[in-house]
């Protein structure tokens, strides 16, 4: 693919990057990848890209004077990449876990689920009992898990394997089936 560029460069879309990127592209490798995995999201007010934490990026939380940003490049729909689960409540009781859970579940209709938690009893039984709106009423399985020493962790596992299923779901399905074969090997199951 031919990289095109504007008149003086293109440059990075995140709030306080000066990168000079294609013109094909909205934002530099870094902050790219940190929009797949759900850190960083657009500005309601200007349009860059910001912490995906906070509502504003800081020149328009602080009223500061902003030139408007046109992405040169299509963004696209942003329910395409991954948002990671995450609650600030989850804060107070994480200092006391000691492991965090990634887990995958196989749906009624043949999907994957990814999500990750500090409880995973307590979360396959939310899903069991639908009060999780993605998986309600589709008979979610567990089929897979992984056990980490942080959420922090967790959280971006949870983001890989998000990525995965939706690039190449038939590792998915190679590490479920090793994952069936090593519970039946120590017998588990």
């Amino acid at each position: 693919m031919a990289i095109v560029r504007r008149k003086g460069g293109n440059i990075c879309g995140y709030w306080e990057c000066n990168r000079r990127i294609p013109y094909n592209h909205f934002l530099c490798a870094e902050h790219y990848e940190d929009w797949e995995y759900g850190f960083i999201d657009q500005c309601p007010k200007c349009g860059r890209f910001k912490d995906s934490m906070y509502e504003l990026c800081l020149d328009c939380a602080y009223n500061r004077p902003v030139i408007p940003w046109k992405p040169s490049a299509v963004i696209p729909d942003i329910k395409e990449h991954y948002r990671l689960e995450h609650s600030d409540a989850w804060a107070k009781g994480d200092k006391g876990a000691e492991r965090f859970f990634v887990y995958i579940l196989k749906l009624e209709d043949g999907d994957f689920y990814v999500g990750q938690t500090r409880e995973l009893r307590e979360r396959l039984s939310e899903h069991r009992d639908q009060k999780t709106a993605s998986t309600a009423r589709r008979n979610p399985k567990l089929q897979y898990f992984e056990v980490l020493p942080t959420r922090e962790a967790a959280e971006l596992r949870e983001a890989e394997l998000k990525k995965l299923k939706n690039s190449n779901p038939r590792q998915i399905r190679r590490m479920i089936i090793s994952f069936h074969d090593l519970i039946r090997e120590v017998q588990l199951e």
